[in-house]
């Protein structure tokens, strides 16, 4: 089973929720080769890239303005054919000009139409979020509605819309049917793993295209601050892919020709692993000039790396991972971690990081005793990256983050929380190019993820600049990671009320139930792997829209990377 195979089989897809009625276009937010290098992917049987194809009828004769916009806003939901449906509603100089791939307004409800004179009609719309041209979601942090104009003259004797702003309007669930989200894939600087840059695009023929050109312009701001790099060479473009019985061709510049073999099959791996979650992909080559370019195999990167699917936890007096009823000791490990009374415990595959009452120690498989990295006071609970570094930072004081290495030399590592005046949790990608962080800014739980930048030598120097994520609102409890692309969040209302929010980094929030009493969240391999530990020792998981007991008398519920 080929990478590709294994991500698509294990990608979990979060629906959007609401009403539907298609609407808008607007917004300023914003030859085939037969040889060569072919890399297998699970194709779906799905013939095309949309799961839902929507007919918009065509405009009617003698229709009225007000019968033309609402016949566009509905066209507009349409990506086939470039849009070729609504752009039937627009005169034609306005048609040549009209730029639907500009960007996404995702509206909470019906648009208000006002009619300002024969040739204007305005239509107020509340966002929920932005898409821009580049694909990147964005959940608006406002409420207030937007006004958007339409002009009309008439062409040939029928109304027809002859100015708005580009790019269109849909509401969720239309969103939902009509756009589909795609990872981006880059590397980590050491080349280590695939890191995702989730991008949202119309599902129709020209979906691969966008993916492959939105790839090639490399990541959103917040991650291209050295977090994350790409192997194709600076410049390097491609016109249209083309996908033609699975497999998808794409035309590259002949840049990449001068390109190491190694580099060649970095780029082929973030093509396929990017290309992945298109429908009809099933195998991926790259061209220069209509020829094949060859890549030799090579060694696959991590992608989306996975832990041990049962919880590690603290329970009877005993540390390891859940099995039955009981846990089972790591030989080596679990009775070093025990003798310190552990408050909580972050695991990787070089390193536990054990909060204690007297600071963070690291338990190093094999090492004779646990060293004392951080005695600060006033610590949250560590976290740790896949190059062995404990991270720890006090709660009361979010910028003083520090870095240690397998040495415990303490590196500072720089970091604005946007103002955040404490902090819940920290938390590490396993991938080691993303940090999670639950804080409190003006009073209210703010979750934030920011890029990690680390010096040639792979210490971690800095953060980069924080995006705000969707959580609860109250008092802030724990986050985790959920898989590579998503997060969860734990808080707690003023009435006592818990509440655990699921947000795609770049993409789409979402409530996973109430749970009773939780204290502490812990990621697994995906959503249905996340556990939740209560105040009385339940240890749960969510099924359906509740949380259900696995287990009880458990202590601790410890975090693995």
């Amino acid at each position: 089973m080929t990478a590709g195979t294994q991500k698509r089989a294990r990608r979990v897809t979060f629906a959007l929720a609401g009403v539907v009625t298609a609407l808008l276009a607007v917004t300023g937010c914003t030859g085939i080769p037969d040889s060569g290098a072919v890399h297998s992917q699970a194709v779906s049987s799905t013939p095309n890239d949309s799961d839902v194809i929507l007919l918009p009828p065509d405009p009617v004769s003698g229709a009225n303005q007000s019968q033309i916009l609402n016949g566009f806003l509905q066209a507009a939901a349409s990506p086939q054919n470039d849009y070729g449906v609504a752009r039937k509603y627009l005169t034609d100089d306005f048609s040549k000009t009209w730029d639907p791939n500009a960007g996404v307004l995702i509206d909470a409800g019906q648009p208000a139409e006002t009619t300002l004179s024969d040739t204007s009609i305005s239509i107020s719309v509340t966002p929920l979020a932005e898409v821009d041209a580049t694909g990147q979601y964005q959940e608006s942090a406002s409420s207030a509605a937007v006004t958007l104009p339409f002009t009309f003259s008439q062409e040939n004797g029928q109304w027809r819309i002859s100015a708005a702003n580009p790019g269109i309007i849909l509401e969720q669930l239309r969103f939902s049917q009509v756009f589909g989200s795609h990872p981006l894939y880059f590397y980590d600087p050491t080349y280590t793993y695939l890191v995702p840059d989730v991008r949202w695009f119309a599902k129709d023929e020209s979906t691969s295209t966008r993916v492959v050109k939105a790839l090639l312009a490399g990541p959103a701001p917040w991650l291209g601050q050295g977090a994350v790099v790409t192997a194709f060479p600076d410049g390097t473009e491609t016109t249209a892919v083309v996908v033609d019985s699975g497999r998808a061709n794409v035309p590259v510049s002949s840049q990449v020709l001068s390109q190491s073999a190694q580099a060649l099959q970095r780029m082929q791996y973030q093509l396929d692993e990017s290309l992945s979650t298109v429908a009809s992909v099933a195998s991926v080559v790259m061209t220069v000039n209509q020829n094949p370019v060859t890549v030799l195999a090579g060694p696959a990167p991590s992608v989306d790396p996975r832990v041990n699917p049962q919880a590690l936890v603290d329970m009877a007096n005993v540390f390891g991972y859940l099995s039955g009823n009981a846990a089972t000791p790591i030989p080596a490990v679990s009775d070093k971690i025990q003798a310190l009374a552990p408050l909580s415990v972050v695991s990787s595959a070089k390193v536990f990081a054990v909060a204690t009452a007297a600071g963070v120690f690291a338990v190093q498989p094999g090492s004779n005793a646990p060293v004392l990295v951080d005695n600060r006071p006033g610590l949250v609970p560590p976290s740790v990256d896949p190059a062995g570094f404990v991270w720890s930072v006090p709660a009361g004081n979010p910028g003083a983050v520090q870095a240690y290495g397998s040495d415990g030399t303490a590196h500072a590592v720089v970091a604005g929380w946007d103002g955040a005046t404490s902090i819940t949790s920290l938390d590490i990608s396993r991938d080691g190019t993303r940090a999670l962080a639950l804080t409190t800014s003006d009073g209210q739980p703010k979750l934030v993820v920011a890029a990690v930048i680390r010096d040639k030598d792979g210490v971690p120097e800095r953060l980069g600049n924080p995006v705000t994520l969707a959580s609860g609102g109250g008092t802030p409890v724990d986050a985790t990671w959920v898989d590579e692309s998503n997060v969860a969040s734990l808080t707690v209302s003023a009435s006592g009320d818990d509440r655990i929010v699921l947000q795609q980094i770049g993409g789409i929030s979402s409530n996973l139930g109430v749970p009773v009493n939780a204290t502490t969240i812990a990621g697994g391999n995906d959503l249905s792997g996340l556990w939740l530990l209560t105040s009385a020792g339940d240890l749960q998981q969510q099924r359906g829209s509740g949380w259900q007991t696995n287990t009880t008398g458990v202590g601790m519920l410890a975090t693995q990377t």
